[in-house]
């Protein structure tokens, strides 16, 4: 498989998974409401942070541990108790003018949240040592530039949408009322709380 092919196609299946609703999304979408159009490129920069230490961890040779049943159920446990601690942010922190309310976004802030919530999330993780992991073999055979190029496909296409939800996202901000913003906050908020009780009661269970 060509280097241009690796791009290509790793590009197509990442953005496939990219575009299904997900956690970070729904961050994502929540904090581009304040935090204005970089909120997405920020986020996707923590995500893509820890996705390269992941690459190289399977690359190493790591899968066996990451697929250990005791890790995966802390994992889902720790993941989902997270998720519920940012739903509650979410659903109860002030509601804003965002008419006059200026663009604020700390870079810092918003690459650490990338990288909490993509790490919060065991399906994330799942993706890697099935799809990605496969992936990582059609690549590998190209050494180093096949994995770079597998790496550079998959994380522009996490770039893009992300960066696509959050421009519109913050360009309608102007004309989003405060109980518009508070519905929109409360419902993300929700989606994070069911879905991190679903984690931990399906380590429990």
């Amino acid at each position: 498989m060509s280097i241009f092919t690796i791009v290509a196609t790793s590009f197509i299946v990442a953005l496939s998974g990219a575009m299904s609703p997900g956690p970070l999304l729904a961050v994502t979408v929540n904090r581009s409401l304040t935090g204005g159009a970089k909120t997405g490129p920020l986020l996707i920069t923590g995500h893509s942070i820890l996705e390269l230490l992941l690459v190289i961890f399977l690359v190493a040779g790591f899968k066996t541990y990451l697929t250990h049943p005791v890790f995966t159920k802390i994992y889902s446990i720790v993941g989902g108790c997270l998720l519920m601690g940012m739903a509650f942010g979410m659903v109860w922190k002030p509601v804003p003018d965002l008419s006059g309310l200026k663009v604020r976004n700390n870079a810092g802030s918003s690459i650490f949240t990338g990288i909490l919530v993509s790490l919060s999330n065991p399906y994330w993780a799942i993706w890697w040592i099935t799809i990605g992991i496969t992936y990582l073999s059609i690549a590998s055979p190209r050494g180093i530039a096949g994995i770079s190029a597998f790496f550079v496909g998959h994380i522009s296409a996490d770039f893009l949408w992300y960066s696509i939800v959050s421009f519109f996202v913050s360009r309608g901000r102007q004309r989003i009322k405060p109980e518009i913003y508070t519905l929109i906050s409360t419902l993300c908020g929700i989606f994070l709380a069911v879905f991190g009780i679903f984690l931990v009661a399906k380590a429990i269970i």
